[in-house]
């Protein structure tokens, strides 16, 4: 009974206090160790000037699995009809970076999180990272099935439609795959060069091949992201070019004709 009431007086004092209101607004409770919430919003590049602490990588790390196993959970819930792959493919497009960045951005993460400018590498995910440590640090401090409602009704439900997303269609590349296994048109990624950007980040330009034509480009920090805007491209210029696209299908269909022909040599023979 103490310790309820004690814990009460302090809510009310604590809400009104920075940095304690920044995450009672935030998420809806006040940590009982706000040093784990500060450390989840240090990037290592402020942590390796300042020298006051911790950077959040590690907790990026314990909340990139909590997350994903709550998302698993829910998923699991929501969808009680699906089957292994269905589920893998809706939780992959929730705890995908690009997702977790817009809703940190959402939260007002961004506005908290403590970077050096002037040491820091290239990194398009960095709130989404902050985002994930956090969940690390509410694990910590609050248990599982209490971070599990606040990442629910806090980070889920106000900012993705599970309807939606479920639907949604996001790997450009496997879907150009799909199109080529169907039409029967051959394909190819290519890395044909890496450059680096102002920071010295490696920087990978993709193109791809269909039936020997280039159809599409694209340039990423990864392998990966540059297969995947080079995919996006040809899907564009496939549904944007019927005519085009028909082309690359008569080329295959020319090519297995000019294979299935005898060859003159053994017809001499």
């Amino acid at each position: 009974m103490l310790k309820a009431i004690y814990n009460c007086i302090r809510l009310f004092v604590l809400r009104c206090r920075e940095p304690y209101s920044v995450f009672y607004k935030m998420f809806g409770f006040c940590p009982h160790d706000i040093s784990l919430f500060e450390q989840a919003c240090r990037h290592r590049s402020a942590a390796r000037l300042s020298k006051k602490g911790n950077d959040n990588e590690r907790l990026e790390f314990l909340g990139d699995a909590v997350l994903g196993t709550i998302v698993s959970d829910l998923v699991y819930s929501v969808y009680d009809a699906q089957r292994e792959g269905f589920l893998s493919n809706t939780r992959s497009k929730i705890v995908k970076r690009e997702t977790l960045n817009h809703i940190a951005i959402e939260l007002g993460i961004d506005k908290i999180v403590e970077i050096n400018a002037h040491n820091i590498a290239h990194n398009n995910y960095m709130y989404g990272n902050a985002l994930e440590a956090l969940v690390g640090a509410i694990y910590i401090d609050q248990g599982y099935e209490k971070c599990r409602k606040i990442v629910e009704e806090r980070i889920i439900k106000p900012y993705i439609d599970l309807k939606q997303i479920a639907d949604e269609e996001v790997n450009f590349k496997s879907r150009l795959i799909e199109w080529c296994q169907r039409y029967r048109v051959s394909y190819e990624f290519v890395i044909d060069k890496s450059t680096h950007d102002e920071h010295n980040n490696p920087v990978f330009h993709s193109c791809v091949m269909l039936a020997g034509v280039s159809a599409g480009e694209g340039i990423g920090y990864s392998k990966k992201e540059a297969q995947q805007h080079a995919a996006a491209m040809a899907l564009k210029r496939i549904a944007r070019d019927c005519s085009w696209a028909k082309g690359l299908r008569s080329v295959k269909r020319k090519q297995t004709e000019l294979s299935a022909l005898p060859d003159e040599k053994a017809v001499g023979a």
